[in-house]
């Protein structure tokens, strides 16, 4: 397996790009490019199935994610996410969350949400994601064409 190196500045004129032209609506490309990553995580770290979430998190930091990270039932923490930047006005960390998501729902066998409640681009110490249950939708008022 080949891999390519990224600096965080180039990371960080990657989103930037993005942004300029999709606006937020990129957000969601990076969590959906994070998701697709993780999945390879997961699929690494299931060969260790005793120590899931120890070689998940061993991963993440070694492809250079964080420094560190720390799952949790509830919340994940991460210290040193590459995608953090100065001073910017709302989380920044999307494509870790679309990780830490793919990496929580394999490790916990269930439907997830994932938020990055306080990040480092907005001043705090480290990353916080807090982990929610997916609650099922129901959808009413659809009646067949029967009556």
């Amino acid at each position: 397996m080949r891999f390519v190196r990224i600096s965080q500045p180039e990371l960080d004129k990657i989103r930037k790009l993005y942004e300029s032209v999709m606006s937020q609506a990129s957000h969601g490309l990076f969590y959906r490019e994070g998701t697709a990553l993780g999945k390879i995580i997961v699929e690494m770290a299931r060969e260790d199935r005793e120590n899931f979430l120890g070689t998940a998190s061993r991963l993440i930091k070694g492809r250079g994610w964080v420094d560190d990270i720390a799952f949790q039932k509830d919340s994940v923490i991460a210290k040193g996410s590459i995608e953090t930047v100065d001073s910017a006005t709302e989380p920044t960390c999307h494509r870790l969350r679309g990780i830490i998501h793919a990496v929580a729902e394999e490790a916990f066998d269930k439907k997830l949400i994932c938020m990055e409640v306080l990040c480092k681009s907005t001043g705090h110490a480290y990353c916080e994601f807090n982990l929610g249950e997916m609650e099922e939708v129901e959808y009413v008022g659809s009646e067949s064409a029967d009556g």
